[in-house]
């Protein structure tokens, strides 16, 4: 069905302006994650940037844009432009209620509304420090002549077992649009292939990765620059699938709810229980979502140093600051005794 309905683009614009766009895929029913989108990159060095264009997934709800035209006011760097999901896209992933087809779309969407040659993929949950970051992203990805300039390796290292170790992540991915439009928009999505004799799951773009000669792919030599938390939001979807009791294994429930504290001030709705509410899994194994197992103990170290790392960060004011260290101060006194000698009876007598 994908190869049959997603086998071709639609045309290019006639004349390209040199430069990059950056496409934020951004979830439509949390708005918060445009918000600090656009107030992170807003503080970017602004050469090169032709334009940004945000493009909503299927979960697009009725108020977003309004949201998207108020704040794009503070948004200095470059013209900010949505682009939508067709109907037809918004109803089978409404349906199917996969969150990986459904930024798959996205990223087709993204692709074909660019007018420039070059485009950076900015994940909404990643936080840039370096003023010049995306500057000196793009300056690099010309100056080595290359489709692709990652910032990170692929996450799955099957890749690198089988000799693929030049591949990159696609958060923050750096790419020409021709090299995009090479394949067909379906061979982006995320399924199932075969590469060197196996057969593998693909990531979204990874399988025309592993179509592209190594010496058209580069990444930096060191990760730099950023702060990202990651899969925050397709745990938010499988969140919302969920039934009963929910464990935020990696505190990304968590995350949104402290982020939403300190950036929207707009009164959306949003389905993420409060913090006081959230606390309350830190004892109550009924609660909508939880912090009791072992595995949770051990990830919270991770999650505190980047949080750290946030709240220490040039991105934040004082007020911001303040309400994710209050916010943070009561899973902090639970589990800053994180060691492998976790029990549930310590928790339960901390909190």
């Amino acid at each position: 069905m994908y190869k049959r309905l997603y086998s071709t683009w639609q045309p290019p614009v006639a004349e390209q302006t040199p430069g990059y766009s950056m496409i934020m895929l951004t979830p439509g029913d949390l708005p918060f994650f445009l918000k600090i989108s656009l107030e992170v990159c807003a503080t970017q060095n602004p050469e090169h940037l032709v334009e940004t264009i945000v493009v909503p997934d299927s979960k697009l709800m009725r108020g977003f844009s309004e949201l998207l035209n108020e704040w794009a006011k503070d948004y200095p760097i470059s013209p900010v432009r949505m682009v939508t999901l067709s109907p037809l896209e918004i109803a089978f992933n409404r349906y199917h209620r996969n969150p990986f087809n459904n930024c798959w779309h996205q990223l087709i969407r993204g692709i074909e509304a660019l007018r420039t040659p070059y485009a950076l993929l900015h994940d909404v949950d990643l936080f840039i420090l370096e003023p010049d970051f995306l500057k000196k992203h793009y300056e690099a990805c010309v100056a080595q002549n290359v489709s692709l300039m990652g910032v990170s390796k692929v996450w799955d290292g099957w890749y690198e077992q089988q000799g693929l170790d030049h591949l990159v992540a696609t958060w923050e991915l750096m790419f020409k649009a021709d090299w995009a439009r090479s394949f067909q928009p379906w061979e982006h999505r995320g399924h199932r292939g075969i590469v060197a004799g196996q057969s593998h799951s693909f990531d979204m773009m990874l399988w025309p990765q592993c179509q592209t000669p190594p010496e058209q792919i580069s990444r930096h030599d060191r990760e730099w620059g950023f702060i990202h938390f990651n899969h925050v939001t397709s745990t938010y979807r499988r969140f919302q699938q969920s039934k009963g009791a929910y464990e935020d294994s990696y505190f990304r429930i968590l995350l949104m709810r402290l982020l939403i504290d300190a950036y929207d001030q707009s009164g959306w709705r949003y389905d993420i229980p409060s913090l006081e509410a959230l606390r309350k899994g830190l004892s109550d194994a009924s609660n909508r979502v939880t912090y009791l197992k072992e595995e949770t103990f051990q990830h919270y170290a991770e999650f505190r140093a980047k949080l750290q790392e946030l709240i220490s960060s040039r991105l934040l004011d004082e007020q911001k600051a303040t309400i994710l260290a209050e916010g943070i101060a009561p899973f902090d006194r639970v589990f800053s005794g994180a060691s492998p000698s976790f029990s549930r009876s310590k928790v339960l007598a901390t909190v």
